[in-house]
């Protein structure tokens, strides 16, 4: 049983405005965060929730500890530090460094009011909000290539016909399948991760049984979303693409993830019934507390919304200095410029075309080439560019996202990936598309141009942005070029005019945003 200890000075006024300036002073971030707790088919959903269990674990802990308000000036280093963290993620525009500042900042302002036996006790129920923040992004690319490394050691163990490139899985005469975002597990992980910690916070008094229920819980969830994707990867070899799994398997997956709770459930009842628990009363942590003069009291709850307000003021700064003025959104020119090209007034071929979520600028261009040597009989060669640019990354438009994709996956399905030649000794990226229901496929030859430098991924282009501080560059680009055929080779095609593109891309983006302005 915890004691509850009498408190007559009702300090929890203190604390209290503390976490409200703070709420006010971060709010950008936070928003962004909420944002993406609403997306329900991403990796955040159980924000929410996971908030609620956390305010309730807060004010369980409150009524027990009732900590004494005082102020220790030592907890000013961590603070500001945290504080450092974040307004440098928000001079480079990079959400993920606000976001890694945000609970340090809520904690290290409790700690310089609480001191450290008091805040210790709220570590936890404040901590299981780590598993919300989209930093866990990052996990993405590697849980990716650990899933696609153990399906193909399965499919090779059972004998099946295969080859790997990259998270391209390809059956000969069947088709492939992409091992993407939403495949990493990175939800199941998360979920995983949360429901364990508060299992251990709940049941276990041992760090021991908490670490080990943790370790088995990340390794269930791991191998629930091996198994998802081994089935259905498995199911669409069998049923020629044709299986209505290969559309459902979020549900799948969900069912899937049930199953491996079973075990972990089990495995955690074992750890509480060998847990020695003591007969004696957790010392509080109000014991030890030290208060400070009462003028550091006022400064300390002072300089912490001083130094917030400071911080978002600076963020509608940076971001209002970042933007190029004196352009129109639609002043991109085209990217070929080619007499033989017929202009199509359409913005896709074969029904392809990038999705991007709220660019900048954009320039998208649709061609008929009539004349090019590859077209056979009456079909002809179409051929769509684009060029999607973000001034600036932030809320709402970022280059990197999840919502921003090259093709629809509803619709297509990879087939094969290619090196393209993007002229100047550049080389870039190809994808093979397929339609889902038919043999109509589309090439497509892309590249991130990041503040003046080409990167070929998603997560080199997001690392790219980093330098921005420096050379006072913050745009990031999309630069695409597809091509649809009937009887001619895409990826020749491909090879002979995406180098055209790229240079005009590239220097109309440089003439915009010069190095060192």
């Amino acid at each position: 049983m915890e004691r509850y200890l009498e408190n007559p000075s009702r300090t929890w006024l203190i604390p209290l405005t503390v976490v409200v300036l703070l709420l006010a002073g971060l709010w950008p971030a936070l928003e962004v965060i909420g944002m993406r707790w609403l997306k329900f088919d991403e990796s955040y959903s159980h924000g929410f929730l996971v908030l609620a269990v956390s305010i309730v674990l807060i004010v369980r802990k409150w009524l027990t500890v009732r900590p004494s308000v005082g102020v220790y000036p030592i907890w000013l280093i961590p603070l500001l530090a945290a504080a450092i963290v974040y307004l440098a993620g928000t001079l480079l525009l990079l959400e993920a460094l606000q976001q890694i500042a945000l609970l340090p900042l809520f904690v290290g302002a409790l700690l310089l009011i609480w001191g450290w036996k008091q805040t210790t006790a709220f570590f936890l129920p404040l901590g299981l909000l780590i598993f919300t923040i989209p930093v866990w992004d990052y996990l993405s690319w590697p849980l990716q290539i650990t899933t696609v490394t153990v399906n193909q050691f399965l499919l090779s163990w059972l004998g099946i016909e295969f080859t790997v490139e990259g998270v391209f899985v390809y059956f000969p005469g069947v088709g492939a399948f992409e091992i993407a975002n939403g495949c990493s597990g990175l939800r199941y992980l998360l979920v995983g991760l949360t429901l364990s910690t508060l299992y251990g916070e709940l049941n276990y008094q041992t760090l021991r049984s908490r670490f080990y229920l943790l370790v088995a819980g990340t390794l269930l969830a791991l191998a629930a979303n091996w198994i998802r994707v081994f089935v259905i990867i498995y199911i669409g070899y069998k049923s020629d693409m044709t299986s209505s799994l290969i559309n459902e398997h979020d549900y799948f997956g969900w069912w899937v993830f049930a199953g491996t709770l079973v075990p972990l459930f089990f495995f955690a009842r074992v750890l509480e019934n060998r847990e020695q628990v003591s007969s004696g009363v957790r010392e509080s942590a109000a014991d030890s507390q030290i208060q400070a003069p009462g003028w550091l009291s006022v400064s300390g709850v002072v300089f912490l919304p001083i130094l917030l307000f400071s911080v978002a003021a600076l963020h509608a700064d940076a971001r209002e200095n970042m933007r190029v003025s004196g352009d129109s959104p639609g002043s991109l020119s085209p990217l070929l410029e080619r007499n033989q090209l017929l202009p199509l007034f359409k913005s896709s071929i074969r029904g392809w075309h990038p999705i991007l979520n709220r660019p900048d600028r954009s320039r998208i261009d649709v061609y008929l080439d009539r004349t090019n040597e590859g077209a056979v009989g009456e079909h002809q060669v179409e051929i769509l560019t684009g060029l999607y640019l973000y001034e600036s990354q932030r809320p709402g438009g970022e280059l990197v996202h999840y919502n921003n994709r090259l093709y629809d996956r509803e619709l297509f399905l990879p087939e094969r990936t290619f090196e393209v030649n993007a002229g100047d000794g550049q080389k870039l990226r190809g994808i093979e598309l397929r339609y889902r229901q038919t043999d109509v496929r589309v090439y497509v030859a892309y590249g991130y141009y990041v503040e003046g430098r080409w990167e070929v991924d998603e997560l080199r282009a997001k690392l790219a942005q980093i330098p921005g501080i420096f050379n006072r560059r913050s745009d990031a680009s999309l630069v695409v070029a597809g091509v649809a055929c009937d009887g001619c080779d895409g990826q020749r095609v491909l090879n002979k005019l995406f180098p055209e593109v790229r240079e005009n891309a590239q220097r109309q983006l440089d003439n915009l945003y010069k190095t060192g302005e």
